[in-house]
């Protein structure tokens, strides 16, 4: 029996490599799927971290919006201390030209009425300068140099007065603080023993008068009246710009008495005749010594200065609170009145180091606000009100001037620290801070799509792969044929 090989073997082989075809097919779809699986788990995982990633962006999202916040309103706060600054600069260059001018008028030594009265103008030109800065120095609608946005003080009080307070101190309670006066100020006083004769007058009698280390010497003339003498005798210290006054009285009796109030104040004064002003011939005798105001407010002993009362500096809450008290007995039941303050200055809110509120307040620049408390024969109450008229009164201007200068230049050198150090320091540190911000956040996306990036690397390496095995499968059953050939 002949067995044809071509003929059995062609459906056999036939058979075999269909079905070994089948059996990888579906041994390399069951792989597939494991590894499909296997690959899918991972896509999974950074699905769940998504919205871990999102919630992240969101937070750093929301601190970069709030620092760009805080650092709009440090702008803002810088804008409105440098125009203060500037506008304390414009005040600070006036008042240095005032300075020179009155110098200048000081040492003349002659007297020309045309050269005085444009000395004048132009110093009143320079007032009206600072007053200008005052009045239109402003942020948006809000002055700033009107004293709005500083410490503000009512007393009442048939005698008193609100001077000054510490620029940091607090609004006081409704009620106010009380002032007490247990001594009223008084002034230097010197009276003779014995009348003003007419003998006196004709005998030309010589009176000495001693103040501020300067004398000046009067002589009374043959013939003069006594009370002719004594009229030109006021109006001769008058002139000279003696800070003295005579008293009148009925009996004859010379009398003077200083102009300014307080303790530091004194004169002396001598005559030739024995008890009309001097103890003893041709010998200074020395006024009686005024007395500086005293009293307490709110309970806290303070300093009296002529007829200013002042807290302490370091009374917490009321530090440098300052009243004046203009009557000449103590009050009954020694209450002179009570004083309110509000403060209103503006407060800057300062993150670095420690959060807290910084307070800049400031008064009014006004020339009639300048220069108060200045003691002065001329009188003059602030800088609004000095004159060249005469040389006293320059030389009291003067004094006026330095302190109000000293005050504009306390002022401003508190507006540059605050601008300076506070402001600009807050501002460098939320500056940092932000740009931390804005790097981190890129750093971050960019991680999370360098892993996601590589996850889907993988997945399409693992996708390459099962299609490759499939391929090789499929070729499997021609190997096995060569074989059997």
């Amino acid at each position: 029996m002949s067995i044809n090989i071509r003929t059995n073997i062609g459906p056999t082989m036939g058979s075999l490599s269909e079905q070994g075809t089948f059996r990888n097919s579906m041994y390399r779809q069951g792989e597939e799927k494991k590894e499909k699986k296997s690959v899918t788990a991972p896509l999974t995982v950074v699905k769940d971290d998504l919205p871990e990633h999102f919630m992240k962006n969101e937070i750093i999202r929301m601190q970069s919006a709030g620092l760009h916040s805080e650092i709009s309103h440090v702008e803002e706060d810088m804008s409105i201390v440098q125009t203060v600054a500037r506008a304390l600069s414009h005040v600070e260059d006036s008042m240095i030209q005032m300075q020179e001018l009155l110098v200048i008028v000081s040492n003349e030594t002659k007297f020309n009425s045309a050269v005085r009265q444009a000395d004048q103008t132009e110093l009143d030109k320079l007032i009206k300068q600072i007053n200008k800065v005052a009045d239109e120095t402003s942020y948006g609608h809000h002055a700033l140099l009107d004293g709005s946005h500083g410490v503000r003080g009512v007393a009442t009080g048939k005698y008193l007065e609100f001077v000054r307070m510490n620029p940091d101190s607090k609004t006081s309670p409704l009620c106010g603080y009380e002032v007490l006066v247990t001594e009223a100020a008084t002034r230097s006083e010197l009276q003779g023993l014995r009348p003003f004769t007419q003998a006196m007058v004709d005998k030309e009698e010589p009176l000495i008068f001693e103040e501020g280390g300067i004398a000046n010497r009067f002589v009374t003339q043959r013939g003069e009246s006594v009370f002719n003498t004594i009229r030109r005798l006021s109006n001769w210290i008058s002139d000279r710009e003696i800070p003295l006054e005579i008293i009148q009285n009925t009996n004859q009796i010379l009398h003077f008495r200083h102009l300014q109030y307080g303790s530091s104040h004194s004169f002396g004064a001598s005559s030739f005749t024995p008890g009309l002003i001097s103890v003893e011939s041709q010998k200074l005798s020395f006024a009686k010594p005024g007395f500086d105001v005293q009293g307490f407010i709110n309970g806290i002993p303070c300093l009296g200065h002529g007829q200013f009362l002042s807290t302490p500096d370091d009374a917490e809450g009321i530090g440098q609170l300052t009243v004046r008290y203009t009557g000449n007995e103590v009050p009954a039941e020694k209450i002179a009145g009570t004083v309110s303050v509000s403060q209103n200055g503006f407060q800057f809110q300062i993150g670095n180091p420690v959060p807290h509120v910084e307070q800049l307040s400031l008064g009014s620049i006004h020339a009639s606000d300048l220069g108060l408390e200045t003691e002065n024969v001329s009188g003059f109450q602030s800088l609004q009100e000095i004159d060249l008229q005469s040389a006293q009164r320059v030389k009291d201007s003067l004094c006026v001037l330095a302190k109000s200068l000293a005050e504009i230049s306390t002022v401003k050198a508190r507006v540059e620290l605050v601008c300076g150090k506070t402001l600009k320091t807050n501002m460098l540190h939320l500056q940092q801070e932000h740009n931390r911000l804005i790097i981190s956040h890129p750093n971050l996306e960019n991680s999370r799509k360098a892993l996601a990036f590589a996850e889907l690397t993988k997945n399409k390496i693992a996708e390459n792969s099962g299609r490759s095995s499939m391929a090789q499968a499929h070729q499997n059953p021609k190997v096995v044929l060569a074989l059997l050939k």
